[in-house]
Order: C-alpha cells, then structure tokens, then sequence
C-alpha cells in the first residue's frame, strides 16, 4: 500500500457483534491500533518488529513493554497505553478476547506487508582477533542493596570503589536521600560481597546549567593525586540531560561539567560554569587505568601527567525522538591531571603522526573520532532506523592483557570493543543480543533474562590475569516479571586471549567436545536466558531465538580456546511453535579457523533434515563432515516460520576420525 492508501481495518473475526473489538491495519510504517468503537480516540502505531512482539506476547499472556505501548490490567478491562503520545485504549473483557483468539489464529499476522518494507536482520560478526571466547551472563549475578542506575566508579587510594548513581538513594535507605545524582563508596568485592554508604548528592554535588526540563546525570568519574598532597582527589563528570516532556525524555545533553572533591566524596566543588556547550563533548567517562590512577604512564613519555576522557556528542545513547544526531563517534580527550576542572587546559586527540604517536590540540574543532561505527540494532522497536550502538558506557585498560576495554550498549544488546592503544583501532569482540522486551529478573517463573544500560568493567574488579572481570549495569523497563536490577549490580565478563594453536584431540566418538572445560556456547540470542542448555548434557529442557524481527540467518554454536578436531554435530532440535522453532532452509555447519568461519564440505544430515515443524519437537540430527579442525563449529540456516526462529535443546560436537 501506498501512504496515500485508507487503512484496511480489520477486527477479529472472533468478535460477537463483528464491530466492537481491537482493530488493526497494516501501513506503510508498521501496523496502526485503535478501538473500533471509539475511533476518535487516536491511534498507536507499531514499526514492523514492534508489532511482533506485541501480539506474541499478548498471545503468550506476558506483560508488554515494547517500546511502542503498554498493556495493563484494569480490573476486567486492558488499557493499551502509547509509550509516545497521550493515547490510550480501553478494551473490555469480551473485546481483548476476541483480539487474543484472532492473534491465535494468525489473524493479524501481516508479515508478508511488513517484510516488503523490512530489510532481514543479518547477523552481527565481530572484527576482533584478539579474544578467542568471550562470555557474559544473561542476567546480573550480584547484588547489592542499593537505588539508582548509571553507577560510573573509580578506584581511589584508600582503597575504596567510589560510585555515582543517577535517580535514586544510592546506597541509603531513607526516600528523602533520592537524587538525580549520588555520590556512594562501596567497599568489599563481588566474591565477598559489596556495602556501600551514601556520602552526597544533588546539589551538593553538580549544578543543572541548562534552563526547562533538564536534570543532574553522572556519566564518568576518576581518582588522582592531582595535587600532590598524596591523597587522591575525585573527579565527576555529570551532564544535563532532558527529562521530558513525554517522548524528549533522555534524548538530549547540552552541556556537561566536572566536578571535584579533595575528601573522598563528602563534598564537592562545582565550576563556575558549563565545562562543555553546544551537545559537543557533553557525554564523558574517563579511561579507568586502575587504582589512583596509576597505570596511565603505559600511554607513552609524560602519559602519567594526564587523565584521558572519552567523549560522545549529542546524547549519552541514541536519541531516541531524533532531537539531535545520534552518537555514531567516540572522541579522546587528555587533561593535566591537576588542572581536570579547567576546560582552557583540555586537548583532544587529532590523530598520529607518521610514527604513530598521538597528536593533539586545544582546539576542539580540529579533534578526529577513535571509533565511528554506524551499525544500528533493532529497527522498528524503540526506533524506525534502529538504536545506534555508541553509547554511554565505560573505558577500562586491562593491565594483564594491556588492553583497552570499551563496553558500549543498545536498548537490547552490549557491544564490547577492544584496543591496543586508547586511541585505537577499536574492534568489536563481544556482541550480546538479549531480544527485545519483556526482560525477567529473579524470582520470575521465566528466565531470568536481562541486559542492562551504563555498562562499565570496574577496574578494581579485575582478576590478576586479566582473564575475569565483573560488568555494572542496570535495567528497569519491560519487566515481564521478578525483580529488576535498577541499583548497583554485576555480572562476570570472562574472556580468553587467542593463541595460535594445533588440534591433538585423539578421535573419540563417546567425547562430546561441546562440553569440554573451555567451551562457550554462542549464539545469535537466547529468548529466555537459557543458553547453557545448549551443551548441559541433557535434552529435555528447550531454548530460542525468537526476538521479534525477521531475520534471515540464525545460529547456536560453541567455541573453544584453543583447535580442536571435529567431524561430526549432534543438534537436538527443542519445542515447536505456530510462528516458528525450526530452519526454513540452508542448514549447515560453519568451523572457525583464524577467525573466520568457513562452511564445512562432505555434508550428510541423518535423519534428513525437513525444514518445517515436523523438525521437533526434541528430534536428533547428525551432522557428519570432513574430518576438519578450528577453535570454534556453529549451524547455521534460515529460521522457520512467521516469525523467523529457531529452537536447540543440545549441541553435541564430536571427533570419530
């Protein structure tokens, strides 16, 4: 249809008068919402992959937080609530019924109008050759009794982890402690476990510069004996940010400041004005190099004199009303570490020279990106374009790797970059897909599955080699059920350096190499957090790879440390649904060598594979190959059904020789 075309409206045909229900139509931007009976109540409009994911999850009975609309209960009724607009909907029992029976039914299954206007999602290969595996949980696995979110730290002198929170108490107890900014220091260590004590906030701690609806956000912090006086001072930086109204919420942060305190926390001295203007530079976070400080002097001669910061422009994550640009770039910055308050004494990085040292200016108009990347994620849900992946988050030098660590973030993914030199070339070597709304924290019946915003490594959490290191985030919207994670929490980033190698597994038909003791299961997302039942022994428990878009590619894979040989996969197959659970088409078997995939040759699959439903539920097939060797063996296919996933229970991975 054209945007000139009348909406097709169309009710369940479950409806008892044939008048009274949900309606629904598709359009050239998605599918339109509104009562039949009262039509001049307004409308919601659902991008492609939003619309998915409403009716699955009103068919499923899951609360639905979709980044278009609401659905709550009201008594018998159910309100359908604009997340964007003053428009909501009430439908009566009788009326949501017979919606639901429709969407049971396929009904309002528009897929083939909206994939003419969808581009398939492809799926996201990472460019770094630095880690052989990389794993993060699907869920927080620490936490704390704390309010708040964002939680930028640094690691000071005496010891201590000193944090900011934003909108919340921090770690106090008492509601009239909550500010849109909190300065906290935590003691202990996640094995041991975390306390902490709420020191400061609001404005004791940062002024709001910008007039109308703005308020305090932290977004990076750093600890330094700037002075000499060998106690370490803090510095915060904290940025205005919009708070509304409606859909202008958080989408904007015109200028930005540092702060500092030379007694830990307890107070702070403000500038006497905006440090950064204009949406330029106006989201900060410091490079983390270690406690006070201290491993800056691997920059390069006279690095220790200085503080880096990094910088984004516009927002703190894509701005999700278009009110500015979104962050497609990642700037540098050095300062005097005992003059971080004075904007005058700031340069910014402008390149290398041709003997590949840094250069720099004062000049803020001459500086250069370290990172662009204009990737986006999830078109159509929080977005029509998708969420741009450059976002607030933190950078961390790994002293025992000697790598820089920037953990960046989507609405429903992180996105992990690494790189020898503060300045670059940054290389993506995690990419974590949680799917879209609802998410579960503890103590739901489903999950727990949830991903998180502010991602940062704290460096004092590193382990001696390198090789564990615990990620703070958090995440408070589209809960589908248990607790969410808005205070200061954690989750192990476990990673494993590459090194060459060559395969001496002798052949074994009985050693499934899938459960080997350095094998990380992979995957394109996991719907319920359940990515371990892929080679945890038994098959009776089923995951999937729903995520509401219609991608054209899917995966479930393991990869190793080190090479192993390979010549046969044993992929059990878990639950099927109406819209999906198996491989459309194209099923195969990719091994990584160098960090390339490769498709295997001498295919044979037993029992033949049937691309439809009648591949499960819980059936075996074997994969069998040429004998062939790699530290990584994935399948990969077209997902099935209407909507484009497919479903494991086990991933074997064997050597017959």
């Amino acid at each position: 249809m054209t945007t000139a075309d009348p909406p097709a409206w169309r009710i369940s045909s479950r409806s008892s008068n044939g008048e009274n229900c949900v309606e629904v139509a598709p359009a050239a931007d998605g599918v339109v919402l509104r009562h039949s009976k009262h039509p001049s109540a307004g409308t919601i409009t659902f991008p492609g992959p939003a619309w998915r994911v409403f009716v699955h999850d009103a068919r499923e009975g899951q609360a639905n937080t979709n980044g278009v609309a609401t659905v709550t209960k009201i008594g018998a009724d159910t309100l359908v609530k604009s997340l964007h607009s003053t428009v909501a909907l009430l439908f009566d029992a009788e009326e949501w019924s017979a919606f639901l029976a429709g969407a049971a039914a396929g009904e309002f299954d528009f897929t083939s109008q909206l994939a003419s206007a969808q581009s398939p999602a492809a799926l996201v290969e990472l460019t770094s050759q630095f880690f052989a595996t990389a794993d993060v949980p699907y869920r927080a696995t620490v936490n704390t009794v704390s309010d708040g979110d964002l939680w930028v730290s640094c690691w000071a002198n005496d010891g201590a982890l000193y944090s900011a929170n934003g909108d919340g108490r921090g770690f106090s107890a008492n509601p009239k402690d909550s500010s849109d900014v909190v300065v906290n220091r935590i003691t202990g260590t996640p094995p041991t476990g975390l306390s902490g004590v709420r020191l400061s906030g609001g404005s004791q701690v940062a002024k709001i510069w910008t007039a109308g609806n703005y308020n305090r956000k932290p977004t990076g912090m750093v600890a330094v004996d700037g002075n000499g006086d060998g106690r370490d001072e803090l510095y915060l930086a904290v940025q205005d940010l919009c708070t509304g109204p409606g859909n202008l919420t958080f989408n904007d942060a015109p200028a930005a400041s540092v702060s500092v305190s030379t007694d830990y926390g307890r107070t702070w001295r403000i500038t006497t004005a905006p440090m950064f203007t204009n949406h330029v530079f106006t989201t900060i976070f410091f490079l983390d190099f270690g406690q006070s400080n201290r491993n800056a002097s691997v920059v390069g001669p006279g690095g220790a004199g200085y503080v880096y910061a990094y910088g984004l422009d516009n927002n703190w994550r894509d701005s999700y009303s278009n009110t500015v640009a979104d962050p497609q770039n990642l700037y540098l910055a050095r300062v005097p570490k005992g003059s971080i308050a004075t904007r005058a004494t700031w340069q910014f990085f402008t390149g290398t020279d041709g003997s590949g040292a840094p250069t720099w200016s004062s000049d803020i108009s001459r500086r250069v990106a370290v990172l662009y990347d204009e990737r986006r994620e999830y078109p159509g849900t929080v977005t029509s374009d998708g969420a741009s992946v450059l976002s607030q988050g933190g950078v961390v030098y790994n002293a025992p790797l000697r790598r820089y660590l920037y953990t960046s973030w989507t609405e429903f993914t992180h996105e992990f970059y690494e790189a020898p030199n503060p300045w670059g070339p940054w290389k993506l070597f995690l990419h974590k897909d949680f799917g879209p709304y609802p998410w579960w924290g503890d103590g739901s019946t489903v999950g727990p599955k949830n991903g998180g915003y502010a991602t940062t490594l704290p460096s004092k959490f590193i382990s001696a080699d390198g090789r564990r290191m615990w990620m703070q985030c958090n995440w408070f919207a589209g809960l589908g059920g248990g607790s969410n994670n808005y205070k200061f929490s954690l989750r192990p980033l476990t990673v494993t350096p590459y090194q060459a190698g060559t395969p001496s597994n002798p052949a074994n038909p009985l050693v499934n190499l899938a459960r080997a003791g350095d094998a990380v299961p992979i995957d394109k997302t996991s719907h319920y957090g359940k990515l371990a039942y892929l080679n945890d022994g038994t098959t009776s428990a089923s995951e999937d790879s729903w995520d509401g878009s219609l991608k054209d590619s899917d995966r479930w894979g393991i990869t190793w440390s080190k090479p192993y040989n390979l010549d046969r996969v044993v992929y059990t197959t878990g639950t099927m649904f109406p819209d999906g659970g198996w491989f459309a088409s194209g099923l195969t078997v990719q091994v990584r060598n160098n960090f390339v995939w490769t498709t295997v040759t001498g295919l044979t699959i037993n029992p033949a594979y049937p691309y439809d439903a009648n591949a499960g539920p819980f059936r075996r097939f074997t994969l069998t190959f040429a004998n062939t060797s790699g530290d990584g063996v994935r399948i990969v296919g077209s997902p099935g059904g209407s909507a484009h996933f497919t479903s494991i229970s086990e991933l074997e991975v064997y050597f017959d020789g």
